[in-house]
């Protein structure tokens, strides 16, 4: 593992902990209010003569609830998971720094386990079972938790010095982990629409937009298989579109994408593949810069676009020539 991989906990849990210890407090105050007259027993004080009641209330509840959100925050801030070569640590607290790790070597299995609420919300709990230990360790509500899952497995075979069928994987999940960029771009689907239940040639057009401006840009990945969100679906759909449902059925189509909306000369450039990750087919399509202009060729027209920042965008016919002027004059 180049260096370590931090997890921490969904930022949805900041917002839980702050109101559940908000409505304890309140409820805590309502209950506290039949137990005397503290009004009266404020005014009693000397400054009490010259803060009204209603005032002093609300200042102090604005304090209090400032005071619990920023105490809240750095506790959830503080806390996370370091998932090392050796063993994954546990950090958390503000003053003295709590840890708890476990070895990966003592690892015997890797869960991850949604409740309806965690699934309803988006995070779930990862949970590590131990040779010898009837309790488990526990990585809780996390976001994008089936990757790190992965990540972990991965971690625990490096350090028993198991073979792997997944040696190739953990780049593929760090991509995955980096969101989507100038150089990164995740597609559910290359030709199938889920809505309409069929093959789409738009989507395939927009798909090949994305390779004709890593092209004429720095180069780049296309994930296929990944959702925006970050989350594997797989490439079983686009397969069974296919007249060969596999993965050189894929290929094949992808490169007739190729010689028809960009030109064959281009598919040098381009190279294609497949990584299995829960049991489901990844495609990267990595590809290269060109040493040319490159245009998509769509419905009788010719298109040029560029990355700018993670997304794909078209260049009007008067930016293109300066476009090319600056861009290949570097090379």
């Amino acid at each position: 593992m180049r260096s370590p991989v931090v997890i921490k906990q969904s930022p949805l849990i900041l917002i839980r902990r702050i109101v559940e210890v908000e409505v304890l407090i309140s409820i805590s105050l309502f209950v506290a209010s039949f137990l005397t007259n503290y009004e009266q027993l404020y005014k009693s004080f000397t400054f009490g003569r010259v803060l009204r009641y209603d005032i002093f209330l609300f200042v102090t509840a604005s304090l209090v609830q400032l005071l619990i959100t920023v105490l809240v925050f750095f506790l959830w801030h503080s806390e996370e998971y370091r998932v090392k070569e050796k063993e994954i640590i546990h950090r958390r607290g503000l003053w003295g720094t709590k840890e708890k790790s476990i070895m990966l070597k003592n690892v015997s299995s890797v869960e991850y386990k949604r409740s309806p609420l965690e699934f309803l919300l988006g995070y779930g709990t990862i949970v590590l079972w131990s040779n010898g230990s009837g309790t488990p360790f526990y990585i809780r509500s996390v976001d994008q938790g089936e990757i790190y899952a992965n990540i972990i497995k991965d971690a625990v075979d490096l350090a028993l010095n198991r073979p792997r069928e997944a040696a190739k994987r953990l780049p593929v999940l760090d991509m995955i982990l980096e969101g989507e960029h100038g150089k990164l771009e995740f597609k559910q689907t290359f030709r199938w629409d889920a809505k309409s239940k069929a093959s789409s040639k738009e989507l395939e057009r927009a798909a090949m937009k994305s390779v004709a401006a890593f092209l004429n840009t720095e180069g780049g990945t296309l994930l296929v298989g990944i959702t925006d969100a970050g989350k594997i679906h797989g490439m079983e759909e686009d397969y069974q579109s296919l007249v060969r449902k596999d993965r050189d059925g894929f290929e094949n189509h992808f490169s007739q994408c190729v010689k028809h909306m960009i030109g064959i000369e281009s598919r040098q450039y381009i190279s294609v593949l497949f990584e299995k990750i829960d049991e489901k087919d990844v495609c990267l399509i990595e590809v290269s810069p060109s040493p040319k202009p490159v245009y998509l060729k769509a419905n009788g027209n010719e298109e040029f676009f560029i990355r700018t920042g993670n997304t794909t965008s078209p260049l009007k016919i008067s930016e293109v020539n300066s476009y090319i002027d600056s861009h290949w004059s570097k090379t």
